[in-house]
């Protein structure tokens, strides 16, 4: 019998209120993992090429991965797929909790939702059963009070239920999909795409085990990595403090952007040490896990007095922190907490959020809005007060904040008046709080994955190019090269750094284990899971047959790697902080990443031949026909 999976995945049409329960074969498993890798290998064969994003023709999937569910730890992760309304490219979110191996203990490895509802619906999956149930009374509500009224209605508080607030209501495009009132499919508008079927949640429960080939196999490897876990200093900083935790070493080492990224380092804001976890301890009511899960970095904050006051809410993450922290000068850490509560109630992405805000500052600084556009909000540097009466306004699509509901680019395109030039994304999508000129991988993976200014898939690469192996066959790696140069050899390097990625986050893991710390024996999971003799050399492979699918999949929309450019700003060398003068050479590293990945730098398109030595070639009959190279 085959592990890790449940070999079935659910369909459901929402214009039909039709639902199919279909199997698929061994060997699609096997050579796409799960998760992203899954939902990649079913979005291209089954959705048509230019399909409207929040139209009935896009396709949304929530998927696990084999591992999801299981002993491995850390192994609480499930992912969503679209196409992007914010980018018009891939999207994947991935999020933590328990939702993920509900999915699978309810008898399914994902489900997958096409067409659009005529009302509001959710999705109830329980042991093995699945229907649409009428979600009219619950349109309208906040993620926390859908949370709330559905467990009443389905009177069982282990159902776990993933839901759109008021902003995937109104298709803002940085609208994200949130699960047990804090867990976040935050990023590139997922939640907009629920929005628009008309799709208010998806609840879970189920009674199934996943079945494991061999558990005894399991036991080395998870005891090992559980072991590193203890030892690595990063996971017991996460323990300790969160993902939060360091905020203003980051600024410090010049990672963590300032001021809408025209600063750099602690000079520039001395108070962003406010922002780290050790000065939030005050507010901690208790800490908590994902499901499975030793690191236990979540934790559960208060705030009981005070303008910012706030009943109990999730920590905010480090992304949160550095967005609407050190990016609008705001060293207020109580607001940001109250900050996080509301992105988390009416399901909104913090990272786009907190970046199209620190935009706007800028343009008021600039003249170039006034109190009359924003209602009277006056967004100077560090108002931690306009900043959060701004997101309430965006949150709701009210007055200005309509303008900045969908992303910064978006905005900059109704302002005019030379503020593009101000809003900081790649292809649509807002950096996350990493600096490319601290580290090179930053920039190939903002530049190179298929879904834009992607911070977690770079950095397995990120340790890589420090010379830090990532728990596989050394044979199988590349040396370490100097960190601002040599860029014809990082493309192979970066390349086994994104393979790797690929296949931790398909299988279901977290990828905060991964950091900083080789002794992830994720390959070894997977084998022991599935029964299948599997290798790390099959395991890098798929992860490459996963990215270039994903990348094949933005070729097919029209998408070129010209579009994918990082703003003037953060190319150019810094002239203060720690970085200051260094200049990362986009142009160099992104020719020798798409060289390495065998894909054609002018066109996006995978080479032919690249797609027939990863058997794709009957897969992408539709691309390679017309693929350059041979």
């Amino acid at each position: 019998m085959l592990g890790g999976y449940t070999g079935k995945i659910l369909f459901v049409d929402l214009t039909k209120g039709a639902i199919t329960e279909e199997s698929l074969p061994e060997t699609v498993y096997r050579d796409f993992i799960g998760g992203i890798g899954l939902g990649v290998r079913i979005l291209y064969e089954r959705m048509k090429p230019g399909a409207d994003p929040l139209g009935p023709d896009n396709m949304l999937g929530f998927v696990t991965g084999p591992l999801t569910g299981t002993a491995a730890p850390a192994s609480g992760r499930y992912m969503v797929v679209a196409k992007s309304p914010l980018t018009g490219a891939w999207a994947d979110s991935n999020s933590g909790g328990s939702f993920g191996p509900e999915l699978k203990a309810a008898g399914y490895d994902g489900v997958f939702f096409s067409g659009i509802s005529p009302k509001p619906v959710y999705l109830w999956v329980s042991s093995g059963k699945a229907e649409l149930k009428d979600a009219s009374h619950l349109w309208g509500k906040d993620t926390y009070g859908t949370d709330d009224t559905l467990h009443r209605e389905l009177n069982d508080p282990r159902a776990r239920i993933a839901c759109i607030g008021p902003s995937g209501e109104s298709c803002s495009l940085i609208a994200g999909i949130i699960t047990e009132k804090g867990r976040a499919a935050a990023r590139s508008g997922l939640g907009a795409v629920m929005g628009s079927k008309r799709l208010k949640a998806v609840a879970v429960k189920g009674d199934k085990k996943v079945a494991v080939a061999n558990a005894e196999a399991l036991r080395a490897p998870r005891e090992a990595a559980i072991k590193s876990f203890q030892e690595n200093d990063f996971q017991k900083g996460l323990y300790a403090l969160g993902p939060g935790g360091g905020t203003s070493s980051l600024v410090s080492i010049g990672e963590c952007p300032v001021k809408n990224w025209s600063l750099f380092g602690v000079e520039s804001m001395p108070t962003c040490t406010n922002h780290d976890a050790a000065n939030m301890e005050k507010y901690k009511v208790r800490r908590y896990a994902c499901h499975g899960c030793p690191i236990a970095c979540g934790a559960i904050l208060e705030v009981k007095e005070g303008p910012f006051a706030v009943g109990e809410v999730h920590r905010p993450q480090y992304e949160t922190s550095g967005a609407f922290g050190t990016m609008c000068l705001n060293d207020n850490s109580e607001s940001v907490i109250k900050i996080n509560d509301i992105c988390n109630r009416y399901g909104i992405d913090t990272i786009s959020a907190g970046g199209t805000i620190a935009f706007a500052m800028e343009c008021y600084e600039r003249g170039i809005i006034t109190d009359r556009d924003t209602d009277g909000i006056k967004l100077t540097w560090g108002n931690a007060e306009a900043v959060v009466a701004m997101l309430e306004k965006m949150v709701r699509r009210e007055g200005f904040g309509a303008v900045l509901a969908d992303g910064a680019k978006k905005a900059s395109e109704q302002i005019g008046k030379g503020s593009e030039q101000y809003a900081i994304h790649v292809h649509g999508r807002e950096l996350p709080m990493h600096d490319t000129r601290n580290w090179p991988a930053r920039a190939a993976g903002y530049l190179v994955d298929a879904e834009a200014s992607n911070h977690a898939f770079s950095d397995p690469a990120m340790m890589l190019d420090m010379g830090i192996p990532l728990g596989f066959d050394p044979a199988l790696q590349a040396p370490k090269v100097e960190m601002h140069g040599d860029y014809e050899d990082k493309g192979p390097l970066y390349k086994m750094g994104f393979e790797f990625f690929e296949l931790l986050s398909s299988a279901g893991m977290c990828a905060f284990t991964a950091v900083f710390n080789p002794g992830v024996p994720v390959a070894e999971f997977v084998a022991a899971v599935t029964g299948w003799d599997f290798t790390w050399l099959e395991g890098l492979n798929a992860g490459h047959r996963i990215l270039t699918l994903r990348q094949a999949f933005n070729a097919r929309e029209g998408l070129t790697p010209d579009g994918f450019e990082l703003p003037a700003r953060v190319v150019l060398a810094a002239s203060s902080g720690p970085n200051a003068g260094v200049k990362v050479d986009i142009s160099a590293l992104k020719t020798h990443c798409f060289a390495a990945l065998g894909w054609d730098l002018k066109t996006g398109k995978p080479y032919r031949r690249t797609l027939m030595n990863l058997g794709m070639d009957d897969l992408t009959k539709d691309l390679w026909e017309e693929a350059p190279g041979s």
